[in-house]
């Protein structure tokens, strides 16, 4: 499930383009659903999305042997792609009943009224209160699009500081806090930072971070910071604040003063963190999905440092009830079972093959560290959410795809040393002034 609920890339520029092709077609009273089927469409990113689908559509309709369900895979680059090929799907006849999105996804069935709002489901539907009551109200704030409730979330990711426990070890340093600063941060990576060959070079940094997303890249420092990429309407772009500097600034730091490499893709993360030639980085809970079975369990995670500030940078992913359904109210069952103890207790998973995502529940999620799935501080996902402000909106603009890839790219810049902060960001604010609007 790591890309299922991760919140990334979530309306690419080419899902513009078919918006209107979606409207058209969202309104039509000729639907192609049956009084007892449901079609539901998933992007099909690999194997576990196809088997995680199709096990939550065997169960519901195990409970439900009347209904008919039939999974569409889409699929998809990114969710951005993603979402551009079901808009294609729609434009061609189809007319599914339930979407699977992400949480910037969120923002694009709403504008585009392709949604049917799940307010009035969670006024009178006697079980919601419950439901609604056990998630985190970081959650539903995440899927609320001008006060209209888009879906219940089903899994979703934060992100925390995975250290490496041996590293640690090794160096004779504490492990972090979490009331740990940047200063704080700084200071351990240092300690971390070896040459243990004995060779003139590290080849042991105290941290990095990914090159190719800016969900577990910038997004956090820049959050701690008190910033954000985007306006709280994410119609402008906001990247030349003195947040955003200040948290890329930071960053630059540490590459210049040798305590962290250039970043790199997050898969090249996965392996020198394995490998203990890092000793840090950050990411959401899909780690541990490739982590433990390969037999490494030497880490642990805590939150990111503050800075000005702490907010929880998160992402997550539900089954939006679409206005082309024929049976809005089955397609409600449909997703009220997908927060169910059955489906909720597969993010849990095992110590041997851990989930990689965060039941939306709390009482599920407790069950994390109660049943020893690592790490040890796992109880701690749920909780950044719980005890923590949220950076809500998450600087998802129509064109994210563009957007993203513009970010990264004068970001590479600035960390390669080919441009100063302050220039970079001041060049990278003009270039977005185009691509962030509304």
């Amino acid at each position: 499930m790591y890309r299922r609920s991760r919140s990334l890339a979530a309306v690419g520029a080419a899902t513009a383009l078919t918006a209107a092709a979606l409207v058209g077609c969202s309104s039509s009273p000729d639907s192609s659903t049956d009084g007892d089927s449901l079609e539901v469409v998933y992007w099909n990113y690999g194997p576990a999305a196809e088997a995680g689908n199709q096990a939550t559509a065997d169960a519901f309709t195990a409970a439900n042997p009347d209904v008919d369900v039939t999974l569409t895979p889409v699929a998809g680059e990114n969710w951005g792609t993603y979402y551009a090929n079901v808009a294609t799907l729609i434009a061609g006849g189809k007319k599914p009943d339930l979407m699977l999105i992400s949480g910037e996804g969120a923002q694009f069935v709403h504008s585009n009224d392709l949604v049917l709002p799940i307010n009035d489901y969670l006024d009178e539907d006697p079980e919601a209160e419950a439901l609604i009551d056990d998630i985190a109200p970081g959650l539903v704030d995440g899927f609320t699009v001008d006060g209209d409730i888009v879906t219940l979330t089903n899994a979703w990711n934060d992100m925390v500081v995975y250290y490496n426990t041996d590293a640690f070890a090794a160096a004779g340093v504490e492990p972090p806090s979490a009331d740990w600063t940047w200063d704080d941060f700084k200071s351990t990576a240092e300690q971390l930072t070896a040459d243990t060959d004995g060779d003139g070079t590290s080849d042991r940094y105290g941290f990095t971070w990914a090159s190719n997303e800016i969900f577990p890249g910038i997004m956090p420092w820049v959050a701690n910071a008190g910033g954000n990429l985007t306006s709280d309407d994410v119609c402008e772009a906001t990247v030349d604040t003195t947040e955003v500097t200040e948290a890329v600034t930071f960053l630059k730091t540490l590459i210049d003063e040798g305590t962290a490499p250039a970043p790199m893709p997050m898969s090249d993360v996965f392996t020198r963190f394995q490998n203990g030639q890092i000793a840090m980085f950050g990411a959401g809970r899909w780690p541990i999905g490739t982590f433990v079975p390969a037999g490494f369990t030497a880490f642990d995670v805590q939150l990111y440092p503050s800075g000005e500030t702490y907010k929880t940078v998160f992402g997550g992913s539900g089954y939006p009830i679409l206005k082309s359904s024929a049976n809005p109210d089955l397609a409600w069952e449909y997703q009220k079972f997908t927060v169910s103890d059955e489906i909720e207790q597969q993010y849990v998973g095992t110590p041997d093959a851990p989930g990689d995502s965060i039941p939306s529940r709390r009482s599920i999620a407790a069950t994390i560290s109660e049943v020893g799935v690592p790490p040890q501080n796992s109880d701690l996902y749920y909780a950044s959410i719980d005890d923590h402000e949220t950076l809500v909106p998450y600087p998802a603009p129509a064109k994210y795809s563009e957007f993203e890839s513009t970010v990264l790219r004068f970001l590479q810049l600035i960390f390669a040393g080919e441009t100063p902060v302050a220039d970079g960001l001041a060049d990278l604010q003009t270039e977005l002034e185009t691509i962030v609007t509304c």
